[in-house]
Order: structure tokens, then sequence, then C-alpha cells
């Protein structure tokens, strides 16, 4: 295929993608486009960014903040005020997408684990004023990460197209003049490529609405709990090593806790990705797309 563009969507659209390389002919074909602001995005991705300021929202994460219980392990906390959760549990993730996938694939049981400094101990230790100091840690699930290089390949797919619309497609490894005028003209904000979500609370105690973009989802808690219901009614089918049985029940536990103090649905999304991602790495197939599918319904 002579055309960049055409290659480059070709390439995207392939399975087993190598997101690393279709970014680098994204930053040959927007340095050769003189598209300087999609060229540092591109360059930023494969590089690394300079800081969580500079990086673009699809890039934040939620992770699940735990303490360690002596007598039950690593248990979720829960955090009255929203400035304060999100201060601690969420995070921007400023790694190149190579490190970001490496950190996926290296995740244990379906989570990224980040640690505190002794500083940051000591702060949550007087926020919740536990009996004795305790150590915490926040959980990331890595269908986060996985989000992440996803949202990367569905960005250049986009602007690919875009560029095709406007007859931009380099031909030979070169783009006319005209091609190079048209693209001036093409939006350059990673923004134009993907919506944004945000959470806004109802009248209702028990009910979130989900919106941004084109999204207008009713959130449900007690569907939730239904959800829960039917998953561990399958769990009992599904002959599972005692071990990841014992975990997938632990984590259950933690949904049902979370569902009660009415956390926020992302971190319950969160709960039911990283428990997908246990029964999937343990064989349990089936289970893990019931659980998928329940959060492309719920969320």
């Amino acid at each position: 295929m002579n055309s960049l563009v055409l290659g480059l969507q070709n390439e995207i659209t392939r399975s087993g993608c190598d997101v690393v390389n279709v970014l680098r002919k994204a930053h040959l074909i927007s340095s050769k486009l003189d598209l300087a602001q999609f060229d540092q995005w591109t360059q930023y991705e494969l590089n690394g960014y300079p800081g969580p300021g500079y990086c673009p929202e699809y890039r934040k994460v939620r992770g699940v903040l735990k303490a360690l219980n002596p007598y039950r392990g690593w248990i979720p906390t829960v955090i009255q005020n929203d400035d304060f959760e999100k201060k601690i549990c969420e995070r921007k993730i400023v790694n190149s997408i190579s490190e970001i996938i490496s950190l996926g694939k290296s995740s244990d049981d379906g989570w990224l684990i980040c640690e505190f400094s002794g500083e940051q101990l000591e702060y949550l230790n007087s926020l919740f004023k536990p009996p004795v100091p305790m150590t915490y840690k926040l959980y990331i699930p890595s269908a986060s990460i996985a989000d992440i290089e996803e949202k990367v390949k569905n960005t250049i797919l986009d602007w690919t197209l875009k560029l095709e619309a406007e007859g931009i497609v380099g031909e030979n490894m070169v783009f006319s003049e005209k091609e190079k005028n048209c693209a001036a003209g093409i939006p350059q904000t990673i923004n134009n490529f993907f919506g944004n979500t945000s959470i806004i609370t109802s009248p209702s105690d028990h009910v979130q609405i989900i919106s941004g973009g084109e999204n207008n989802i009713t959130f449900s808690y007690s569907a939730v709990e239904q959800a829960v219901d039917e998953i561990e009614k399958r769990l009992l089918k599904e002959r599972l090593s005692n071990d990841i049985t014992e975990r997938a029940n632990e984590l259950l536990s933690d949904i049902r806790s979370e569902i009660e103090n009415k956390s926020k649905p992302n971190v319950l999304k969160s709960l039911l990705a990283g428990l997908g991602n246990i029964l999937k790495d343990a064989g349990a197939n089936a289970l893990s797309g019931l659980i998928q599918a329940k959060i492309q319904g719920l969320f």
C-alpha cells in the first residue's frame, strides 16, 4: 500500500496492532504535514509526558484505596470527602505508552499497586484515625491501563479518517502542497477525537447519572447488586482452585460493601473489572465475559 494514511489505517485495524509502531507512523505523517500540535502528542505518547498537567483526560485512572487490616488483610477504605477521594485515588499516568503496556502485562492479579511515601501514609492515618497506624496502597485495575492503549489507537484512527475525508493520503511517502494546506484546517486538539465523561450527582441518594459526549445513562446500585448475585451464583458452578475462589469471593464481598456505602460508580466498575481479570487468568472465560457484559450494561 503506497498511501501513508491508508497504510496506517490498515495497521490500526489489524489484529495484534503494535500501538508503538502506529504512533511512530503517526509522528511521521503529522511531521510531514506540519501538524505541530498533533505531532507533539504523538511524541508525548512515545516518550512520556513531562508531568500530570500535560496528560489528556483519558490518561486519568481511578484506583481503590485499601488498608492493611491485621485480621482481614487488604480491605477497601471509605472516603466521605469527594475532594480527598480524588486527590488520593485519581492518578494521571505520565509513562510512555511502551511502559504502560509493560505495566499492564506485569500487573499482579489484575491490579497495579501504587505505594505511598512515608509522609503520605502519615497523612492517610491522620485522615482515617485508626487505633494504630496502618499501611495503605492504591489498587488500580489493569483494565484501566489497557484502556489508555485503546484510546490512543482510536484517536489515531479517527484522525486518519478525517485526513482521508479531505483527500489527504500521502502517496509514495510524500504529501503534496495541496494536502498540506488542507491538513492545516483539520482540528489538532486530542479532545476533538474522543469525548470526556463526568459524573453528576442526581437528586436521589441511590442513583447517579453518567454524562458526557453522547452518554446519558442512569446508574443504579440495585442493578449492580443484582449483577453481583448472578456472578456469585455462576461462580459456585465454576471448577476453580480454592485460592482463586477465595479471592473472587473476597472481591465480591468488597463490591457489596461499596454498594452499601453508595461509593462512586468508577469504584464499583474498577472492582468488577479486577474480578473479571482474575477469572480470565484462571481460565473462567465464560464468567469473565459475563462480567465484562455486565460492566458495559451498567456503566
